[in-house]
């Protein structure tokens, strides 16, 4: 119903689901930038350095393709039972997100002078995990979401099928049934034609030439 109102770019969008993947990257690994400044770089007085500012940025724009291997590696096992793709795809996400700690670490200290940090490097794995986790459970939620959506609407194709399929039932009997009371017709004109004249004949025959003229005019 809804996209019955869309121009074609929207329908095109909304058909191709690789922009929308691309377009969700963006907004939601950027989106993290500005989570990120409010509550840490704000919260630690940082602002003012422009390190710690150009870091919310790159550490976003390094998780862009650092995510990435996660949608062909969850296609790739989707159809293996359940257990199997869990640890599948938990094993990707804590290999991608101790790539991103690691990387996010390193050029944290490059860009903000900050020094011996490596020994914190188990809480910025932890946090890297839980985000590449949310993006995991969003991007299979949005997944099933895919899948409901079509089937429903194969659901719908289907109903709409069988209805039009009854209606030409339905149809088609209403046009049987409709010979077969002209074919009655026909059959009964005849008869009622000879059953009349023979009437006429009898009262012919019998001189009874009055009623038999009554009878004709009617």
């Amino acid at each position: 119903m809804v996209e019955t109102n869309l121009n074609p770019v929207l329908k095109r969008f909304y058909a191709n689901t690789n922009a929308q993947f691309w377009v969700l990257q963006l907004v939601g690994w950027f989106g993290l930038s500005l989570i990120s400044f409010f509550s840490l770089t704000l919260w630690y007085d940082q602002q003012t350095d422009a390190g710690y500012i150009a870091h919310t940025l790159l550490q976003s724009a390094m998780g862009i393709p650092l995510s990435w291997p996660l949608r062909p590696l969850s296609h790739y096992i989707w159809n293996i039972p359940f257990w199997r793709r869990f640890i599948c795809l938990f094993s990707g996400v804590v290999a991608c997100a101790a790539v991103w700690a690691a990387l996010r670490l390193s050029t944290f200290m490059y860009m903000t002078g900050e020094q011996n940090l490596w020994p914190d490097f188990g809480g910025w794995l932890f946090g890297s995990i839980l985000i590449f986790v949310s993006w995991s459970a969003f991007y299979h939620g949005i997944k099933y979401y895919q899948l409901l959506q079509s089937e429903h609407s194969t659901l719908l194709t289907v109903a709409a099928a069988n209805r039009e399929e009854q209606l030409k039932r339905a149809q088609a009997e209403t046009f049987a049934q409709e010979a077969q009371l002209k074919m009655l017709r026909y059959q009964l004109n005849p008869h009622f034609l000879f059953n009349t004249l023979n009437a006429i004949s009898s009262l012919v025959e019998g001189k009874e030439t009055p009623r038999a003229n009554r009878m004709i005019v009617h």
